[in-house]
């Protein structure tokens, strides 16, 4: 089956949660969702909003391009400082520091020089993602054998305002055309969320739907809702 419909799906734990969880008895997909932190606000900032949201934020995805070693590992012991499990936390693109820090999985941007066979073969523990734009990078990626996508920008999003959205449509290509769960980037907002899970992608990866939010440990909430939903294979 695709997207992920076998009887074990990301067996990692997290707070008595599956990374991605699978009830095969109803033919339903339950799933978590992923907060990338953001360069747009002060790391400091960032963590007095974590603090508050944290019981309803299955991962947090450290993703700052411009940050040295040093700098990437500090805001990394903030967030284990305010209750984070470092199985919780996602290392954007440094599969070396993510190893030696003993994180949950780094993340490979859509121009990393890395494969997941590469990073698979050198960190066997660590749980791989990739993001990628179309369904040919999508089965790519998969046939690398790493554990998850992020599909986007499926809606107009403020961090890419002279890119034009890849849609649901093309969302659904690449859920379907993969055994490995998708998640869904770029303008997730809540009102969107029932038809992203319609569609049958795994999960949702956010920036400013939470950082932007007046209220985020309110939309984590919301976000976290997500995660409850579920639909039925046809």
């Amino acid at each position: 089956m695709k997207n992920g419909y076998h009887s074990f799906c990301c067996p990692l734990l997290l707070q008595g949660r599956l990374f991605c969880r699978c009830l095969m008895t109803v033919r339903r997909l339950i799933v978590a969702w992923h907060l990338i932190t953001t360069n747009h606000l002060p790391f400091h900032i960032q963590v007095r909003q974590l603090r508050h949201a944290l019981k309803n934020i299955d991962i947090v995805h450290v993703r700052d391009k411009e940050a040295s070693l040093q700098r990437l590992k500090q805001q990394i012991d903030q967030l284990c400082k305010i209750g984070l499990r470092r199985e919780q936390i996602i290392l954007n693109e440094h599969v070396e520091a993510a190893t030696a820090w003993d994180l949950g999985g780094v993340h490979l941007p859509g121009n990393s020089s890395w494969t997941g066979t590469d990073v698979k073969e050198k960190a066997p523990k660590l749980r791989v993602g990739a993001s990628v734009h179309n369904r040919e990078e999508a089965i790519a990626r998969a046939d690398e054998n790493v554990d998850y996508l992020y599909f986007g920008h499926v809606y107009p999003s403020a961090s890419k305002p002279d890119s034009s959205p890849r849609g649901l449509e093309a969302l659904q290509s690449v859920v379907q055309s993969v055994e490995i769960p998708v998640f869904a980037i770029g303008g997730i907002t809540r009102d969107r969320l029932r038809e992203i899970s319609r569609i049958g992608a795994s999960g949702i990866a956010l920036i400013s739907g939470f950082w932007e939010a007046d209220k985020p440990e309110d939309e984590a909430v919301q976000f976290n809702r997500f995660g409850q939903m579920s639909y039925e294979t046809t």
